[in-house]
């Protein structure tokens, strides 16, 4: 088959469902498939295309602005000419705006769309933040979502919440993702381990959902008890500026190491030689970090949120805490340290649940989903529900021989775009296009324009004297992550 995979964040950066999908690419290729992927261009210091595992990765601008879309359209015209055309298009990660995208390529091809519902990609009943990125694409994706041949969740957990977003489309299935259980399970114990001694690890987004606060907190409850105990952060975020003030506070600066986002590699290699991993969600899709962590054979300690318990594999699969919280996660810690044969046990059990996940094992199941859908698939044609899905659209279907509808097709988009950023303070808008997508994604979030007015003034004062593309690139990856506050907006900008 030809299977093109279309994913919002891919390869290299790490964690999320873009790590099994690259794992899943490779594998299907192995198993005689051609596999694309259609990613944004983040970070747009990688490669427009390259090979990875057999897999032709494809990148695109990060379309926010109306006329971001129209120059969009050179570049999918491009992708249209040069790409094999798939029998089908599956969507991992719902992130604006490329649902939308799948959708159009989908209706120009005549192949059928798959969309796979991962964390963070709708509103979460319990933590507020997935709401934020929600609405900086709603737009975009829950039309997508509506029109696609077939709807799934990577979670039992949040196939319900889909279900609650899109009841028409219940009931809608599970497609578990997997992890590459031959690389955690035959890593070697990181480099710096012995340096750092015995270590808990946390490897998560530093983002208020993930709690890693509370695991300092539990490792500062912990620090005359077991004063060996180090704490390693690998990962990055909105958090990290915060977390690290808070580590001095506590008088854990020589204690607490913070290495940053790692690659894949890396990550093994750090549960490969952890006394223990901590994952304190609020809310979690799945938390594939659990699954690796099984397989590399490190302890977990987990709370129930989201699908945690379903990628553990139960009551048996790690020491469950019932909330985020720095007490019940020290006495967590302090079981497993002075009772080392239930340590054991407890990695002994969690080893072959991981198993069950393995992409190797997965990737029939993907295929027979896929070969299904091809088969059952009836051509429909694209319905445009906005001023830029009618443009897009235009501008892709005329060239493949539809008649044209639309003697202007970008006129009003552009329009609403000048009216919308004629209301930024110049100075702020002379920051760059980060800046520009910043303003009009917190507008269209529905960001109450006094607030925003607010929000941009004070940006302008605390990060007087910093390169302009720094704050502006700061900006854009506040809006990706829906954060249109101060203190967010300060801390991607310094991270």
């Amino acid at each position: 088959m030809n299977i093109l995979f279309v994913c919002s964040v891919y390869y290299p950066v790490t964690g999320g469902a873009q790590d099994p999908i690259d794992q899943l690419g490779a594998e299907l290729v192995a198993r005689g498939h051609h596999v694309d992927v259609l990613t944004r261009h983040v970070p747009d210091t990688t490669p427009k295309e390259e090979m990875r595992g057999g897999v032709r990765i494809h990148r695109v601008p990060n379309a926010v602005l109306p006329s971001d879309f129209q120059a969009l359209t050179a570049e999918l015209r491009q992708f249209v000419r040069t790409v094999r055309r798939p029998d089908v298009i599956h969507v991992v990660g719902l992130r604006r705006p490329l649902p939308m995208v799948a959708e159009l390529l989908a209706c120009l091809w005549h192949v059928p769309v798959i969309q796979t519902v991962g964390g963070y990609d709708i509103p979460d009943v319990v933590d507020p933040d997935p709401r934020l990125v929600w609405l900086t694409g709603r737009d975009f994706v829950l039309p997508a979502m509506r029109r696609a041949d077939l709807l799934n969740a990577a979670s039992d957990d949040l196939a319900r919440q889909t279900e609650l977003l899109v009841g028409e489309k219940a009931p809608v299935p599970t497609l578990y993702v997997g992890i590459d259980h031959d690389l955690f399970s035959a890593a070697q114990p990181h480099g710096k381990a012995a340096d750092w001694g015995p270590y808990v690890l946390s490897l998560r987004r530093l983002e208020p959902a993930k709690s890693v606060d509370k695991t300092v907190e539990a490792l500062s409850l912990l620090k005359d008890e077991i004063p060996e105990l180090q704490l390693v952060v690998a990962g990055d975020g909105s958090e990290r500026a915060a977390l690290e003030e808070y580590v001095e506070r506590l008088g854990l600066g020589s204690r607490v190491h913070f290495v940053g986002e790692v690659p894949i590699e890396e990550a093994a290699s750090l549960l490969k030689g952890a006394f223990a991993t901590v994952v304190a969600s609020k809310s979690e899709g799945g938390g594939l970090v659990n699954v690796e962590a099984q397989a590399a054979g490190c302890p977990v300690i987990a709370t129930r949120a989201g699908g945690i318990s379903e990628y553990l594999g139960g009551e048996s699969g790690a020491l469950y805490v019932d909330v985020p919280d720095g007490v019940l996660i020290a006495d967590a810690l302090r079981t497993l340290w002075h009772d080392p044969q239930a340590r054991e046990e407890l990695v002994a059990a969690a080893r072959p649940l991981s198993e069950r996940l393995s992409t190797r094992s997965l990737a029939e199941e993907y295929t027979a989903v896929y070969a299904g859908l091809a088969e059952a698939y009836e051509a429909r044609e694209f319905v445009p529900w906005d001023g830029i899905t009618s443009a897009l659209w235009e501008e892709l279907a005329v060239p493949a021989g539809r008649n044209p509808t639309l003697d202007e097709p970008w006129r009003v988009p552009l329009a609403v775009e000048e009216l919308i950023l004629s209301t930024a303070d110049p100075q702020f808008r002379a920051l760059g296009r980060g800046a520009d997508a910043f303003f009009y994604l917190a507008w269209s979030s529905g960001v109450p324009v006094e607030q925003l007015h607010k929000v941009c003034a004070f940006v302008l004062q605390a990060t007087e004297g910093m390169p302009a593309d720094t704050v502006a690139a700061g900006l854009e990856h506040a809006a990706d992550w829906g954060r249109f506050d101060s203190d967010s907006c300060l801390g991607y900008i310094r991270n």
